[in-house]
């Protein structure tokens, strides 16, 4: 068989830097007997590194007890540039900058309520333009945009918080910026920070999002499945009331979005309490009170999860399914509530709480765009967290 000596050098170097990722500080030696390399492709290939400034020397370890020569450490260098990641809910425009290990540098937020999409993307490039200098060697070198909808191809197929239409926001951006950009729906990006924001081994995973809408994003066998257009994980759209009349349009069934997302089981709180307004806060504390109207909707809203999620395991039975949501952020006993309501499941993987409820939409993005940049994708990255 012959191998062509420059693929498998782009592969050799691919190898190394996720060790080097992954791993570091690290040695030579140790890179080539974790890789099966030779020592001299491997200096070789870590020596290129250094001089695109994409690796540091940190000089030399600390001595053996047996003595000899200490060997030089290689590290990541995490301020070769920086990226920026944007979130485009239905009120609220975020911004997180990180560097190229995942480590925030900066956080900002701008209000947005039923704007136009240009108008959505003037205030992106205002945050944009009020952020500091930042100390890297390269500046920016991508973007990322998380949305809340199904987006196919870096495009936005459907959105129900802001009508995107025929505008490009990427091809903007690259045209503005002269960097990558990466789009992706938002419950996607949650799973991806999942994984790539931990150490532990995750093939199959599912991350729950339940915010304004309610999605999920699907990791299977290490990779995130979108299926054919998008549209994997869309669990919002789930038809969840039964209808006796068979000549009942579907499309006049409640969908679990319009019934069981935050913002309707909050409406629905609203209409119970008999007030104008009614917030998150709210809710916790006529819980916590043990207020019988609130107690009763939570439990329904437990009851309707614990069904999706029962669906979700059967679909795709993951390992473990993480859950994003503000709601059960604050109160983590829903999850025990659905843990019951699926004992008669004979496998249910671990249910458990996003390890970063706020920001992991952002991280998400910053990791597709940090594999973007140094042309990694597909390939296991460990960011700090």
């Amino acid at each position: 068989m012959i191998i062509n000596k420059d693929v498998m050098r782009i592969h050799n170097e691919r190898s190394v830097l996720q060790a080097i990722v992954n791993h570091g500080p690290i040695s030579r030696n140790a890179v080539s007997k974790l890789l099966g390399l030779n020592k001299v492709t491997v200096s070789d290939i870590i020596g290129s590194f250094i001089d695109r400034k994409l690796v540091t020397s940190l000089g030399e370890a600390r001595g053996t007890s047996t003595g000899g020569r200490r060997p030089e450490l290689a590290a990541f260098n995490a301020t070769y540039g920086y990226v920026i990641n944007f979130s485009i809910s239905g009120d609220v425009v975020e911004l997180l900058v990180t560097q190229m290990d995942g480590r925030a540098l900066a956080y900002s937020t701008s209000p947005i309520d039923n704007q136009s999409v240009e108008d959505v993307v003037t205030k992106m490039e205002g945050l944009i333009n009020q952020l500091p200098q930042f100390d890297v060697v390269n500046g920016l070198q991508a973007i990322s945009i998380a949305i809340f909808g199904v987006v196919y191809h870096n495009k936005v197929i459907t959105s129900p918080f802001v009508d995107y239409a025929d505008f490009d926001i990427v091809g903007y951006f690259h045209d503005h910026y002269q960097v990558p950009i990466v789009m992706e729906n938002e419950a996607n990006l949650s799973a991806v920070f999942e994984q790539d924001f931990s150490k532990q081994e995750l093939e199959h995973i599912v991350s729950v999002s339940i915010h304004e809408g309610v999605g999920a994003g699907i990791i299977l066998n290490t990779q995130l499945y979108t299926g054919n257009y998008g549209q994997a994980g869309e669990i919002g759209q789930t038809i969840i009331q039964e209808s006796r009349d068979h000549h009942r349009p579907l499309s006049k069934l409640a969908s679990f979005d319009a019934e069981w997302s935050q913002t309707a089981l909050l409406e629905k709180a609203r209409v119970l309490k008999r007030t104008k307004t009614y917030d998150l806060n709210q809710l916790v504390n006529d819980y916590e009170a043990e207020d019988e109207a609130i107690m009763g909707l939570l439990e329904d809203f437990c009851y309707y999860l614990a069904l999706v999620t029962s669906n979700l395991i059967a679909a795709y039975d993951p390992q473990m399914i993480f859950f994003n949501s503000p709601l059960i952020d604050r109160l983590p006993e829903i999850l025990k509530n659905i843990q019951m309501k699926l004992g008669f499941m004979p496998l249910v993987p671990p249910l458990v709480m996003s390890k970063d409820v706020k920001y992991a939409t952002l991280l998400g993005g910053a990791s597709l765009a940090i594999h973007r940049v140094l042309n990694m994708n597909g390939t296991r990255l460990i960011f700090h967290h």
